[in-house]
This record gives structure tokens, C-alpha cells and sequence, in this order.
């Protein structure tokens, strides 16, 4: 309840007016039942007096009228409240997730999170929207409907409310159930999601290796799942609502047998026996509403609970209480050249002694010490998962390292405020990802960029010809996930997206590895000029992509196997020649 207080609270005003006039609507609807038992009575007694009974006939329309309108305007304003509760909630549900680690995506499903903001959410609105005010409207309309039936016949009232502890038994029995039902049904959902977003991302692997039967099958079976437990869910929810109308028809029985019986004493009038019958209808809204209410709101407290635990998890990756701010970029001139005045010996990157393992158990980088100067390149090779993407996502602090410690520009990086650290950084992952927009906004991801800045990043990366041959230009939609582009391309669009805000770190992991030759020697030629004075860190299985680097660092099972130049690594080690030695053999059979 504590994530719904605050919104209430935002809403209180339009909150208070809608249950005024629902308030107003359960008054009228209570007179109603008394102006037709005197209408009845009238006529029992005077069946000619046609004027009153014209005159009560007016006012009932009259007050139907205002209940209408009323009605229109609590629902107006009590949904629209619950709408803006869901509305806050899916907003900071959405920036919650956006503050939570790597390590936390790596553990959970997409589909898991995407069940949290679309069905969670909509349970919980309904829940403690609508399904609150309903209870409320419930409560005041049932206790003042009983009260005004036990101030006409105490003893009619009690033989009619009879069958009324059965309803609270069974309703009470069943919620329990509910609950338990949805919350499966929910984990059902958010793996039937997944499933599907699995499917639609691979969708080329599916139709390239004829996978169709394979996937619809698997869908089929998740869909199913879910389609079983809510049918357990649905066949709870079908028994509440019959009970329901056989305890009212029960009492509708009760009442007119022995109702009927006071009318023949005496001792009740016609009148007061149909206003009783009346009033019993009007009940019949909140014994529905409790049946009802209670499938929402077990829905939503099962929902609430699965959201609660996706907002109490809180990242690894995060400021400390006395972070500090980064101002390597107070030292750049408007080109984008390091200031005279910094050091070019400063230590700008630095390992110690660092230990890093996914699951605090199997060490994926081992006793790692090393240290970048400022301004100078360095470059990491070695065969495949031997921790070079690792290391850089130890850089740009995407993970805690398990063991050691890592400086960035002289300050231990736990002690730096992980937004200003990611300000100085530009970083371009092994994965070349685009989202669904142009080209432009690819590359310029809403900051501003002079037409000058952007010619020259398209141009060191090789896009002008690309992009002329564009119909729109660097305006084109390149598609879900970059979808009409080439690896190739889309890699280069990446690479100018790092490169188009001028930082004092560049991290690039393998950014040739899906161009030709060519080309790859081009880009790294141009990433080399561009860079003036920035520190470079690039991973590469390319060889030729790191000879322009300072130092080489060769990483092998998670430890430097060995460093140097690319002269000196060509004497000392063995991996690295013969790297060097067959892709030099393939590029000259290449061209």
C-alpha cells in the first residue's frame, strides 16, 4: 500500500468530489424505494387520486435523471484518478528499471519486466481503483440499505439476511484461492511473453532454419500453461457470482413468503413489502460487488506484490554516499584537444591487482594490474572468452570488480558519481545495436551537434557514400534494431555515435569486426586522428586494428599473458605472431 499512498494523495481532490457524487447517487437511490412503498400505499388506499400519483411518477424520473448524471461524473472522476495512479506507477516502475545494474538483467527475463508494466499494473489499477471505490460504494450503499430495512421490520430484515453468513464464508474461501491462482497465472504470463519477444527478435533463424513448427510449438505450450491457470482462476471467479444470485434469491423467497405473511396480519403494508423488495435489489449491487471486488482485488494484491519485489531490488552498480563529480572534460578545448596543462604521465586508467567473477565463484579476469597513461592508446587481444569485454565493462563500471581496486583519473571509480563517470566516457559495445528511428538520431541520440561535427564523424567512418546512396540521407529509417542495414553498416553508425561527442575516454569493443579489410584499416586510421589527445582503449581479434596502439595487452583464460608493443609482441609472443602472421596471409588473399 505504501506505493499507492502517494498517489492518492496527488489525486485526493478528484478523489473526494467523485465519492461525493457517488455519495449523492446512493442517497437518491435509497428515496426511490420509499416514494414508490408511498406511492403503493396511496393507491392501496385511494386508487383515484391520479394527481399525487402523476406528481411522485415526476420526481421519480426527475431523481433518475440527477442519478444518471451523477453517476456519469464519480465514474469520470474516480476512474480517471485510477488511470493517473497507473500512469505514476508504470513511470516509476519504467525509471526504477532504469537505475538497476547489468547483473540484474542478466538474471531476470524481459518478459518477466514487461508482464510487471502492462498486465501487473492494469491488475493493480483496477484493484485499488476501481475496485476500492466499489468496495466503499458497496459498504455505505449495503450498511444504510440495511439499516432503513431493519427500521421497517426488524424481524423481516433478520429472516432475509439469513443466508448472508454463506456469502462471506465462501467468498472468504475462494479469495484465498484467487490469489494463489493469479499469481501463477501472472508467472505463466511473463513466460508466455518472453517466449513470444524471443520469436519475433530471432525471427531470421526461425524462417533461415525452417524453426517454425519447432516455435509455434513451444509457444502452444507456454500459451497453454497460461490458458490452465486461468482457467482454475475462471472457475473460481464463475462460482462467486451464482452463489451470489441463488443467496439473493433465496432471500427475495424468505422475504415474500413471510412478507407476504405480515401483509395478510396486518402487520406490514403493501407498500413497505414491495420498498422492501426494492431494497433488497439495491442490495444485490454490493453482494455482487463483494464477489467481485474481491476476484480484483486478490488480482491486484498478487500483482502489487510481484511489482514491490521489482522496485525493492536495488543495483550492485551504485553511487556512494559521498560521490565524487569527474571533470576530465574541463580540460578539452572547444576541438576537442586536451588542455596544455594536463598531464600527459598521469595515470588516467589503472588495475590493481583486480579480480572479477558473474557469480562470485568462477573468476573471469584474474590479478589483472595494469595502468594507462593519459592520452595514449592501449590496446587488448587474445582468443575468444579469455575476459576482454569483461575488462571493459569493469571500465565504464556496467559491474563491480569482485576483488581489487580500479582509479579513474586518480580517484578510486567507487567513489565516482557513476553518471558524471559515464559523461567522460564514450563507449562502443561489441554489439552494434540502432534503435527504431533515422540515422541521424542515431548518431546524435537527441544532443545538439553542429552539420559540421556530424559530416566529419560520418566521414572518418566511412558512411558518406552510404549514406548518399540513401534516398532520405542521413533522415533514413533504418527499422527495428537497424534491420535494413548491413553488419557492416549498422557497426559503422554505432561507432559514429560514440565518436560524435567528444570525450576524454574512448572504449571501442571490436569495432571492425563485421567490415572488410579495407575499409576496417580506413576507420581505424581515422578513429586514430579523431582521438587527439583522448585516452583509447580498443579490443580487437584484428591485429592490425591495434599495431597503431602504445601498448598491447594480450589476455589469455582471465590474466595479461602478455604487453608491449606491436614490434615487441611480434619477438615475445607466440599467440600474437601467429595471429598477426595468418590474417596478414588472408588480407593479402583477399585483395
Amino acid at each position: 500500500m505504501k506505493l499507492l499512498l502517494p498517489y492518492f494523495k496527488k489525486n485526493f481532490g478528484q478523489i473526494t468530489l467523485g465519492i461525493v457524487c457517488m455519495l449523492i447517487v446512493d442517497g437518491v437511490q435509497l428515496t426511490i424505494p420509499a416514494m414508490v412503498k408511498q406511492a403503493v400505499d396511496m393507491l392501496a388506499s385511494d386508487p383515484h387520486n391520479s394527481l399525487a400519483l402523476l406528481k411522485l411518477s415526476l420526481i421519480i424520473i426527475l431523481l433518475g435523471i440527477l442519478m444518471t448524471a451523477l453517476r456519469y461524473w464519480w465514474r469520470i472522476l474516480l476512474m480517471g484518478s485510477a488511470r493517473n495512479v497507473e500512469k505514476g506507477i508504470r513511470k516509476q516502475l519504467f525509471a526504477h528499471i532504469l537505475t538497476l545494474d547489468q547483473d540484474y538483467y542478466d538474471k531476470i527475463k524481459t518478459g518477466d519486466i514487461m508482464a510487471h508494466a502492462t498486465s501487473d499494473i492494469n491488475h493493480i489499477r483496477m484493484a485499488f481503483g476501481f475496485g476500492l471505490i466499489a468496495l466503499t460504494d458497496a459498504l455505505l450503499l449495503g450498511s444504510a440499505t440495511i439499516g432503513i430495512m431493519l427500521y421497517l421490520n426488524v424481524k423481516l430484515t433478520l429472516y432475509a439476511l439469513i443466508p448472508m453468513p454463506m456469502l462471506i464464508i465462501i467468498t472468504r474461501f475462494l479469495g484465498k484461492k484467487m490469489h494463489s491462482f493469479h499469481g501463477t497465472a501472472q508467472e505463466s504470463f511473463s513466460s508466455l511473453t518472453e517466449i513470444v519477444r524471443e520469436s519475433f527478435f530471432g525471427i531470421r533463424i526461425i524462417k533461415v532454419f525452417n524453426f517454425d513448427g519447432i516455435i509455434i510449438r513451444k509457444v502452444q505450450q507456454f500459451s497453454k500453461d497460461y490458458f490452465n491457470k486461468n482457467l482454475k482462476r475462471a472457475y473460481l471467479a464463475a462460482i462467486i457470482k451464482p452463489f451470489m444470485f441463488f443467496v439473493f434469491n433465496l432471500s427475495t423467497g424468505i422475504i415474500l413468503f413471510y412478507g407476504g405473511y405480515l401483509v395478510m396480519e396486518k402487520a406490514l403494508t403493501p407498500g413497505e413489502l414491495v420498498a422492501f423488495i426494492q431494497y433488497l435489489s439495491i442490495l444485490a449491487w454490493p453482494m455482487i460487488a463483494f464477489g467481485w471486488v474481491t476476484n480484483l482485488v486478490q488480482r491486484g494484491l498478487a500483482s502489487l506484490k510481484r511489482v514491490n519485489a521489482l522496485l525493492d531490488a536495488r543495483p550492485d552498480v551504485c553511487n556512494s554516499l559521498n560521490a565524487v563529480q569527474l571533470n576530465m572534460n574541463q580540460g578539452m578545448t572547444q576541438d576537442g584537444n586536451q588542455d596544455k596543462h594536463r598531464d600527459k604521465h598521469q595515470s588516467m586508467i589503472e588495475f590493481n591487482n583486480v579480480d572479477f567473477s558473474y557469480n562470485r565463484q568462477d573468476y573471469v579476469l584474474k590479478k589483472i594490474t595494469l595502468e594507462i597513461k593519459n592520452g595514449t592508446s592501449a590496446g587488448i587481444t587474445g582468443p575468444p572468452g579469455s575476459g576482454k569485454t569483461s575488462f571493459l565493462g569493469l571500465i565504464i563500471r556496467l559491474y563491480n570488480c569482485t576483488k581489487g581496486h580500479i582509479y579513474i583519473d586518480m580517484n578510486d571509480m567507487n567513489d565516482i558519481d557513476l553518471a558524471s563517470l559515464r559523461d567522460n566516457i564514450a563507449y562502443a559495445p561489441q554489439e552494434s545495436f540502432l534503435f527504431s528511428g533515422t540515422i541521424r538520431e542515431n548518431i546524435i541520440m537527441g544532443k545538439t551537434v553542429s552539420q559540421n561535427r556530424l559530416d566529419k564523424i560520418l566521414k572518418a567512418c566511412m558512411l558518406e557514400k552510404t549514406i548518399s546512396a540513401m534516398p532520405k540521407g542521413v533522415d533514413t529509417i533504418v527499422g527495428e534494431r537497424g534491420v535494413t542495414l548491413s553488419g557492416g553498416q549498422k557497426q559503422r553508425i554505432a561507432l559514429a555515435r560514440t565518436l560524435i561527442q567528444k570525450k576524454p575516454i574512448i572504449i571501442l569493443d571490436d569495432p571492425v569486426s563485421q567490415m572488410d579489410t579495407d575499409t576496417a584499416s580506413e576507420v581505424i586510421k581515422n578513429i586514430n586522428i579523431l582521438k587527439n589527445d583522448a585516452t583509447l582503449i580498443i579490443v580487437s581479434h584484428r591485429i592490425a586494428a591495434l599495431t597503431p596502439c602504445d601498448k598491447i595487452y594480450i589476455l589469455n583464460n582471465g590474466k595479461i599473458e602478455d604487453a608491449g608493443t606491436h614490434e615487441n609482441l611480434i619477438k615475445q609472443s607466440l599467440f600474437y605472431k601467429n595471429a598477426y602472421t595468418v590474417q596478414l596471409f588472408e588480407d593479402k588473399n583477399v585483395s
